[in-house]
């Protein structure tokens, strides 16, 4: 059943640009044409952006997720309060809303800070804030705060059996994070992982707003200057379920390979 219906939505996907071409004229954006070849390439450009940032959002998102959730189950309630205000407060804010103060207000309130604090090493990244860093920012500390949850829920469900078991056979708790907890907890954690991933890139599409050059921006400053809005936007739709299809096939891969059950 879950082949039949990948299956479905690979085709379906596949069909749909067959469907497309029959509508509108996609001349301006297909390559063959002096046009087309340069309008083609701005659109697709920008897809180096679209993934880099996706990346390190990713990467950074996971980073703070996996910190949040060890500190999350710490024996101090100040730190535990700490992570749950984290959680709670970037969760609530629109993402649009967070990349827009990181952008523009942030270096704001740097250059206000008193020279001690100002002058600290790394606080020329923000007094300076740029478009592609701001919304690196933007997109890791909110995945971040979504993934501490999906991270403290994957090490609560190894069973206190074996961690207690671990403790008995003499091991310290980073040895039994590494050998017990996490082994586990990521193979329960990669579907819902995969998700927070795929909406990680498809959010990046916000960044455009602030200023980076990735798809969706070139998309829409190209449909200015063409007027092929179902044409320009279509391709776009296609560039987003290209990149998530691929992310998708590889946490699939992962979970055959890692079932949660062996």
């Amino acid at each position: 059943m879950a082949r039949s219906s990948t299956l479905g939505r690979t085709g379906a996907v596949l069909i749909l640009p067959l469907l497309l071409t029959a509508c509108g004229n996609w001349t301006p954006i297909i390559p063959g044409t002096p046009t087309g070849d340069q309008n083609f390439w701005i659109l697709v450009a920008g897809i180096q952006y679209t993934l880099l940032i996706s990346l390190y959002a990713i990467v950074f998102g996971s980073i703070i997720g996996l910190t949040g959730a060890i500190m999350s189950r710490s024996r101090f309630r100040a730190v535990r309060r700490v992570v749950w205000l984290y959680v709670e407060g970037f969760r609530m804010v629109p993402l649009f809303v967070l990349l827009l103060w990181i952008y523009y207000a942030l270096p704001i309130a740097i250059n206000e800070l008193p020279p001690e604090f100002g002058e600290l090493p790394g606080m020329d990244i923000f007094r300076q804030m740029t478009p592609f860093t701001a919304a690196t920012i933007g997109l890791s500390v909110n995945a971040g705060a979504f993934l501490v949850e999906i991270f403290r829920a994957g090490m609560e469900s190894v069973s206190r059996q074996q961690i207690d078991a671990g403790l008995a056979f003499g091991m310290s708790r980073p040895m039994l994070m590494r050998r017990i907890i996490l082994p586990q907890a990521v193979r329960r954690m990669l579907p819902p992982m995969t998700s927070q991933f795929i909406s990680i890139v498809k959010d990046s599409s916000l960044g455009g707003a602030i200023g980076v050059a990735d798809v969706t921006r070139r998309a829409i400053l190209l449909q200015t200057q063409i007027l092929h809005p179902m044409e320009i936007y279509s391709f776009l739709a296609l560039e987003y379920i290209a990149i998530c299809a691929l992310l998708t096939a590889l946490a699939r891969y992962l979970e055959r390979r890692y079932p949660q059950h062996n």
